[in-house]
């Protein structure tokens, strides 16, 4: 019973407070919107994909082939392997931060992925981390099975879109407005009616008084004006100054 009454009182709350959930939800969507189309640009992914060890059914080489993984993925996130990259390309950026090692359980397959604004920076980025990687594999383990599968066909895809970033924005501002609402009804001490002064003062209001004032017309009881007066003694005949 007392559950369903808070939430009567949330209701009404949202009822009484709907201009401060309005114009809260309002200000901080524009700004969210704006934020989204013209100041976050679009971020694109491409992805390179390396092949460790040769694809066999026989289990007698499993142990080896996990430790070359674990070795390889550990050589792609090195100093060595990305100094070097980022001297091949020019690039200036931070590329621990936009790489990311992705390996599946009990696969020989490792997914070199690289985020940037720029589409053909990121397939570059991609492209010259997997084969300068393969390239240090092939040196310092003395492995051939070795190979990066997709070495011209690293095509960069965009990640994510306006629309959900809208929604993300939609939905954070929503609550934020029912948020600004709940904290200006909790610093607001007046009394909203009077059950809520019967609740503090555990009496019973015998009635209400509504001290709002009525416009009235007095027109009736104001005295003519002088040209009024004047406009009728001349339909009487009459001429008073």
């Amino acid at each position: 019973m007392e559950e369903r009454m808070n939430i009567k009182k949330f209701v009404q709350v949202l009822k009484r407070r709907y201009k401060t959930i309005l114009v809260a939800f309002l200000s901080l969507f524009i700004l969210t919107a704006l934020t989204a189309t013209y100041v976050m640009k679009p971020t694109y992914e491409a992805t390179g994909t390396i092949l460790v060890g040769t694809l066999k059914k026989d289990e007698g080489g499993r142990g080896e082939i996990n430790m070359l993984l674990a070795s390889s993925v550990d050589l792609l996130k090195s100093p060595i392997v990305l100094n070097d990259v980022k001297k091949k390309v020019n690039f200036n950026g931070d590329l621990e931060e936009s790489l990311s090692v992705q390996n599946n359980k009990d696969s020989q397959i490792i997914n070199v992925v690289v985020r940037d604004s720029d589409p053909e920076i990121a397939k570059l980025l991609a492209t010259t981390i997997s084969d300068t990687a393969v390239k240090y594999m092939k040196e310092s383990f003395s492995v051939d099975d070795i190979q990066v599968l997709n070495a011209t066909g690293v095509e960069p895809e965009r990640v994510g879109s306006l629309a959900i970033n809208l929604g993300i924005g939609f939905i954070v501002s929503l609550f934020f407005g029912i948020g600004m609402a709940m904290l200006r009804e909790d610093l607001d001490d007046s009394f909203k009616d009077s059950k809520e002064i019967e609740e503090i003062l555990g009496l019973t209001i015998l009635g209400n008084i509504n001290l709002k004032q009525r416009r009235r017309n007095y027109s009736y009881l104001q005295e003519p004006s002088y040209e009024s007066k004047v406009t009728k003694n001349r339909n009487r005949g009459e001429v008073r100054v």
